[in-house]
């Protein structure tokens, strides 16, 4: 029988239509134990740290200029000097690389923070893509 019913509603045959509090109360205890899983409470830390980490003024101005800096990079990578000495090619390889990390590391730190809502942010969404 649900918690909230109706009434005027039929009840099923041989039930006084009166709520069963004893399985809704075990109920509650068994969500209120993983509630207070100290797994739960770990990962839900970490999630707290992950956002005040990603949320922070400083990482967010540093973020940007690491997207600068990387798009202005793969510009200057496109002229011949670079395709043509390897140990320039080698070092825009090596840094598109740590952009990568970087950029990959901050966008899991989010997905960690925000969970699913991570997708109906559209910035976030457009990161990921």
């Amino acid at each position: 029988m649900p918690i909230y019913s109706d009434p005027k509603a039929p009840t099923p045959e041989g039930s006084s239509g009166e709520l069963d509090v004893t399985t809704h109360a075990s109920n509650s205890n068994v969500n209120s134990s993983i509630a207070n899983s100290p797994l739960l409470t770990k990962l839900n830390n970490l999630r707290l740290i992950c956002g005040e980490i990603v949320n922070d003024h400083n990482v967010q101005l540093g973020i940007i200029v690491l997207i600068v800096i990387n798009a202005i990079m793969m510009g200057v990578a496109t002229f011949d000097f670079v395709s043509e000495n390897p140990k320039v090619d080698n070092v825009f390889e090596k840094t598109d690389q740590a952009f990568l990390i970087i950029f990959t590391i901050e966008l899991g730190m989010q997905l960690i923070y925000h969970g699913w809502t991570f997708y109906k942010d559209g910035w976030l969404v457009f990161d990921f893509i």
